[in-house]
């Protein structure tokens, strides 16, 4: 019980600093990702310790750097060639570093899902902030995450993969999946955003792609031998634990996103 409710006020502080920020506007967003960002960095840098320093902070600091120039262009309409040059810089530390592994994580499973998610603020007008899509993007994360770990820790049988996750269970899945379905619903009922269809398809691949980024961050934790990737949030893991769906799922939801724009 008490491990419950300790979990429980972690969840809740955390989406009040998310989805507060998410509402205060683009720049409180901004600083609330880059603190994610940074924070997850320190996680995948203690249990990663091989590899120089200089060149790994060279790839941190560069990919890091797409966050705010993701701001320029989107907000103050920067040209997006910008954004090439922490590409370039990247390049050279992740060349001078020799560890293809980190490297690659750094940038393509921590700077470009972030940026991607903090992106979701100007889906459907150019040069304009707007918080509802990102806001319904990381409730449906959660609501996914929350009720896939409820169903299955209330009726989970079926194991999926018992030696990468073993709480993970067939009975959660569908279970995460039906209730996001719902939210999914009641939010397109409430904004009338998009149509149903496409919430129904949000829907979905937040069910799956969550399934996978969870699946991927425990294959790296067994791959690095720990249990938790920290130890920051109580009852929860670190933060990576916590957005290792949404790592996988932004990036996803985007391209949709900017495909559903043009085709309409």
């Amino acid at each position: 019980m008490k491990e419950l409710i300790l979990r429980t006020l972690t969840g809740i502080s955390l989406i009040i600093l998310v989805m507060g920020s998410i509402l205060l506007g683009p720049v409180p967003f901004l600083g609330v990702i880059l603190l994610v960002y940074g924070l997850s960095l320190n996680e995948l840098f203690s249990v990663y310790h091989r590899g120089k320093v200089l060149p790994r902070m060279v790839m941190a600091i560069s990919a890091g750097s797409l966050l705010p120039l993701a701001f320029a262009v989107l907000q103050y309409q920067w040209s997006s060639l910008w954004l090439i040059l922490p590409a370039a810089f990247w390049i050279i530390g992740f060349l001078w570093s020799g560890h293809i592994f980190v490297g690659t994580l750094i940038l393509f499973w921590l700077a470009i899902p972030l940026t991607s998610f903090y992106a979701l603020g100007w889906i459907g007008e150019m040069n304009a902030y707007h918080p509802i899509f990102p806001l319904s993007i990381i409730a449906l994360v959660w609501i996914n995450d929350i009720f896939a770990y409820v169903v299955g820790s209330l009726l989970g049988k079926h194991k999926m993969t018992p030696r990468l996750s073993p709480g993970k269970t067939w009975e959660g899945f569908v279970g995460g999946i039906l209730f996001t379905l719902l939210a999914g619903w009641i939010i397109f009922r409430i904004f009338g955003q998009y149509t149903l269809g496409n919430w129904i398809w949000f829907s979905l691949i937040i069910g799956s792609l969550g399934l996978l980024g969870d699946l991927f961050e425990s294959s790296l934790k067994r791959k690095m031998n720990v249990k938790n990737m920290g130890g920051l949030l109580p009852g929860h893991g670190g933060i990576l634990d916590r957005f290792d769906s949404l790592l996988f799922v932004a990036p996803a939801l985007l391209t949709l996103m900017v495909l559903i724009n043009l085709l309409q």
